[in-house]
Parts: C-alpha cells; sequence; structure tokens
C-alpha cells in the first residue's frame, strides 16, 4: 500500500511538473510569437520614410522638376515657372508637400486639388505619360524599392484623369 500511495504521489508529481512545463512552454511561444509581430511592424515603413524622409522627397521632387524641364515633350509647361525664382521655389515646395503627405509623412499639404492645379494646361495623354516616365526615371535612380515605386505608379495613374481634365 505504501509502495502505492508512493507512487500515486510520484505520478501526481510528475503530471504537475508536465503540466507546468506545458505552460511555460504556451507562454514562451507566445512571448515569441509577440517579437515576431513587433518586429514586423517595426520593420514596415511609410514610402515617405523608404524615400528619405523629408531630405529624400526634396532631392526626388528637385530631381523630377529638373527631368521635366530637360524633357523636350513637356518641358513647356515648366519653363515659364523658372522666370519667376520665388514662385519657382513655391511651386516645387507644393510638390514636396503633396509627395509628403501622399506617401505618409507629417506634412500637411496646402496647395490646390489636382483638378484645379492643372485645369487649362490641357496635357494630353502622351503628355502624362512622358512625365510619368521622367518620374519612373528619378525614382529608379534614387534606388526607390520596386513596391514603393509600383505603388507610387498606381497613386500617380489613379489621378490621370483630374490631370488631363480640359
Amino acid at each position: 500500500m505504501k509502495t502505492m500511495n508512493y507512487l500515486m504521489v510520484c505520478a501526481l508529481a510528475i503530471s504537475l511538473v508536465a503540466c507546468n512545463q506545458a505552460e511555460k512552454s504556451e507562454e514562451k511561444e507566445q512571448i515569441v510569437e509577440e517579437v515576431k509581430v513587433e518586429k514586423v511592424v517595426e520593420k514596415e515603413k511609410t514610402i515617405y520614410e523608404k524615400l528619405g524622409g523629408a531630405e529624400g522627397v526634396s532631392a526626388i521632387v528637385d530631381d523630377i522638376v529638373e527631368t521635366h524641364l530637360q524633357n523636350e515633350h513637356i518641358s513647356h509647361y515648366f519653363a515659364p515657372l523658372k522666370e519667376d525664382p520665388e514662385y519657382f521655389e513655391q511651386f516645387k515646395d507644393h510638390v514636396k508637400a503633396f509627395l509628403s503627405t501622399g506617401t505618409g509623412g507629417d506634412v500637411e499639404y496646402k496647395g490646390r486639388d489636382m483638378v484645379g492645379t492643372h485645369k487649362g494646361l490641357k496635357i494630353s495623354e502622351s503628355d502624362f505619360m512622358h512625365a510619368i516616365d521622367d518620374i519612373l526615371l528619378v525614382l529608379d535612380n534614387h534606388k526607390v524599392d520596386r513596391a514603393s515605386r509600383n505603388e507610387l505608379l498606381a497613386t500617380l495613374y489613379s489621378m490621370k484623369g483630374a490631370v488631363m481634365h480640359q
């Protein structure tokens, strides 16, 4: 009988230890899973951050505008802006704010909407495509990752109707 009691106590102790280890194992798995989720959240950056924040967006916009100015198909839209250096800088600042806001930056865009901005310019589909090509070239030159580049491209295409608004 004593042996039987002893075996029962041992079995109970083993069961308790096994249960305790199983609970600890589940807790460890939950902690590991939480750490993985935190790392995934940490790694996800906005496109704005991927572009290099304010400094990166500024450089990209400056390069886009310069590329547009050199593009014989669309330079006529941008060349007159250079005649007034103060207005030209204001224009670029608006574009920088627009891009920053649209890519997740904490910048507030205070300019006009796309229809109002492009009204009366009579931008053709060919003009629009030349501008897109310039933008993609600059993004490639700045080594913008493919996913961010594609998201920006989709955003640009979504504005096509507003930009080409007559």
